[in-house]
């Protein structure tokens, strides 16, 4: 007759080493995974930069002019004068959206926005504030993809959401306005990780020094793209950058503490340079370094901190000081 033997099964000792190896297996390869994923977020917020500034260059092609870094004011001749709750803040990518694919959202605006300044002031033509005007703000309400970087998220602040953020160059200050957190529909508008190029402090006639600094994007502005010539060029001057309103980790809570709707998203002040921790009025990014998309549609990036040094950052941030960096060597 033949025997049969059972199989001894496993001993708990030798359970908890095959489920010891797994875990370490699983810590070696985590690591990886998440340098994969991060890797796959910086191509995507890379691209979405990029397509950006090529809008730019479309919105050149068919207005002959880049579109405003920022609609604010009544009249032409008030521009650069900062924030007020009662100016339009209207921003510079709004006038991007038929060129990103997102023509039904801008033709949702009503009235639709214009580059139309000069004809006696600008309110015939654009509500006097968006964010009092429901037709905006049911559009600004919407989430637009390619105006997200993927590797953040910026629901929630501890603060409140600003509706609109722009230079006043009379008084080289960075000003804007925001509603607190808990303030209904307010809390629901599409979050914006992109904002225009100032320059140093935008292009006030009343800030001898630094309108020479002036970025391509500023209150009111209509630069056309032939304008970036000479030494700066499209390939120097930096025309866009990621933002996160603030420190994501404001007030040790693992919150930031301002986001930015995509609606209002002006021209950022590059004075400060690239503060770390992040702060409100800078340039910022939850990748390793901060990407900046330039005139000629290439994206590059920029360290950390960088901008204390100043006049080459400077030169990067204007189009027509003259000064030319090369921003691979930052």
């Amino acid at each position: 007759m033949r025997k049969h033997y059972r199989r001894a099964a496993f001993t708990l000792i030798e359970l908890l080493v095959v489920i010891a190896i797994i875990a370490i297996l699983i810590g070696m390869l985590l690591p990886a995974v998440q340098k994969v994923r991060e890797a796959a977020n910086r191509a995507t917020c890379q691209n979405n930069l990029k397509q950006i500034c090529l809008a730019c260059h479309n919105f050149d092609s068919a207005n002959g002019k880049l579109p405003p870094g920022i609609v604010g004011h009544q009249y032409a001749s008030q521009k650069d004068s900062g924030f007020t709750w009662g100016a339009a803040g209207i921003g510079s990518l709004v006038y991007l959206l038929p060129y990103i694919e997102q023509d039904p959202a801008f033709r949702a605006l009503n009235p639709m926005p214009t580059l139309n300044f000069d004809a006696g002031g600008y309110g015939a033509f654009m509500p006097n504030h968006w964010y009092t005007n429901s037709s905006y703000v049911n559009v600004a309400t919407s989430p637009i993809k390619s105006f997200r970087c993927p590797s953040d998220n910026p629901e929630n602040p501890v603060y409140g959401t600003f509706i609109t953020l722009y230079c006043d160059a009379n008084t080289a200050t960075f000003t804007g306005g925001y509603y607190p957190s808990g303030s209904g529909i307010y809390d629901r508008l599409g979050k914006c990780n992109y904002a225009a190029c100032a320059g140093a402090i935008g292009s006030g006639a009343n800030s001898p020094g630094w309108d020479i600094y002036s970025g391509p994007f500023t209150d009111l502005s209509r630069i056309p793209l032939s304008f970036v010539t000479g030494a700066d060029g499209t390939a120097n001057t930096v025309f866009y950058g990621e933002t996160l309103g603030g420190n994501p980790d404001g007030a040790g809570k693992g919150q930031r503490d301002f986001s930015l709707s995509w609606m209002g998203a002006g021209a950022f002040a590059t004075y400060w340079g690239l503060a770390v921790p992040p702060q409100w009025y800078t340039f910022s990014s939850q990748h390793t370094l901060i990407q900046f998309g330039f005139g000629d549609g290439s994206v590059r990036n920029l360290k950390k901190g960088y901008g204390a040094g100043f006049a080459p950052f400077l030169y990067m941030t204007g189009y027509r000081e003259g000064g030319s960096v090369d921003p691979f060597a930052f």
